[in-house]
């Protein structure tokens, strides 16, 4: 009985994550297309670019081997993850989804740009990127998929306050299985996207050569 709940959940859970999934690519190709034409000035939205770049994203570019897949993994792993984490504890819906959204949205306008700078390299490059951003944006709607079912606990404790039939529902055991999705599932992707992005994407990249 146990076991085919557990199923269910996981079921439950792996269907938000696709159509999550499948919003972020759809927002991805939006903004590619729109990017492409519009065609912005090239200088002007890559110096708004690279002042929108934290140090983190930085010091990935900069890296190389190891050094870049662990840098790639503290930015992408680590610290967006918490970042949404932190969101879900805020009693507004969805607002966890800030940063899957400014990701894809950034991915997109990047696309739209090298396309239309050259539009058959920028094909290739887009190419070559597509495996790791694939792994990493699935890795995003995943957490989210299950964030999705924190931040419902949250806001249903907050009504709790103002009803008088409360709703019971175990903070404790979503946020279980909050980590337990992202230690098993999440963050193993992420190192996956980052082995690809290092190793893989340059190699694509060179079969057009």
């Amino acid at each position: 009985m146990m076991s085919a709940m557990t199923n269910l959940v996981n079921k439950v859970l792996i269907k938000r994550a696709i159509n999550f999934f499948i919003y972020a690519v759809a927002v991805t190709i939006i903004a590619t297309i729109i990017t492409y034409i519009i065609n912005p000035d090239l200088k002007e939205v890559m110096g708004g670019m690279e002042g929108l770049e934290d140090s983190s994203s930085v010091q990935i570019k900069e890296s190389t081997g190891m050094d870049k897949v662990w840098s790639y993994v503290v930015h992408n792993g680590f610290t967006v993850p918490l970042q949404m984490f932190i969101l879900a504890l805020i009693p507004i819906q969805f607002l966890y989804f800030v940063n899957i959204i400014s990701t894809i949205s950034l991915l997109g306008v990047v696309f739209g740009i090298v396309l239309q700078a050259d539009f058959v390299k920028g094909f290739e490059l887009i190419i070559s990127s597509i495996p790791h951003s694939i792994f990493e944006i699935f890795a995003y709607c995943l957490l989210a998929a299950v964030l999705f079912e924190l931040n419902q606990v949250v806001r249903i404790k907050l009504g709790n306050i103002f009803r008088k039939a409360k709703e019971r529902n175990s903070f404790i055991k979503k946020f279980l299985k909050t980590i337990r999705t992202y230690v098993v599932f999440v963050l193993p992707i992420i190192f996956v996207a980052a082995f690809l992005e290092t190793y893989i994407a340059d190699t694509i990249l060179n079969l057009f050569q």
